[in-house]
């Protein structure tokens, strides 16, 4: 049986330098679709946080995200975050989701089999270029499933 081919989807901050983290990841799947190990990927831009009591597109792929996570025994935070903003007129709590700079989500047809950056346990950290890294050294497996060794983010 065939595997599907692995494409990507690349999620980035609007609003934010294009270097650093974000062009890194932005070149090394181009280069990864040039070569033929990704069939091909997606750029999309988000806000840095986004209100959770509003549904959104954001709010939305962040639940799919945090379904796959559950599956795959790992987490999102401290990637993506959570906070209480208070109105101090109103006295309104609301609840942001703050957005990674960088964020990788890699699919097998429509389902997710990676996302990045992630967390193993308190400590090990999966970032998106060890994740890309690990897909550019192993060309002769279906990869995408597995997660690579843990790197510090």
């Amino acid at each position: 049986m065939e595997t599907a081919p692995l494409t990507i989807d690349v999620y980035v901050r609007a609003h934010t330098s294009v270097t650093g983290p974000r062009e890194h990841a932005i070149e090394t799947v181009e280069e990864l679709v040039d070569r033929g190990i990704v069939a091909g990927y997606e750029f999309h831009t988000w806000p840095s946080a986004v209100d959770v009591t509003v549904p959104n597109e954001v709010t939305t792929q962040y639940r799919e995200f945090e379904e796959w996570a559950e599956r795959a025994g790992v987490t999102l935070e401290p990637a993506f975050s959570h906070r209480i903003e208070d109105n101090a007129i109103t006295g309104d709590h609301v609840e942001t989701l703050v957005t990674p700079l960088v964020c990788t989500v890699a699919r097998r047809s429509d389902d997710i089999v990676a996302v990045l950056p992630c967390c193993r346990g308190e400590s090990d950290h999966v970032s998106v270029r060890s994740y890309l890294s690990a897909l550019d050294e192993d060309t002769d497996h279906p990869v995408g499933e597995t997660l690579p060794t843990p790197t510090v983010a």
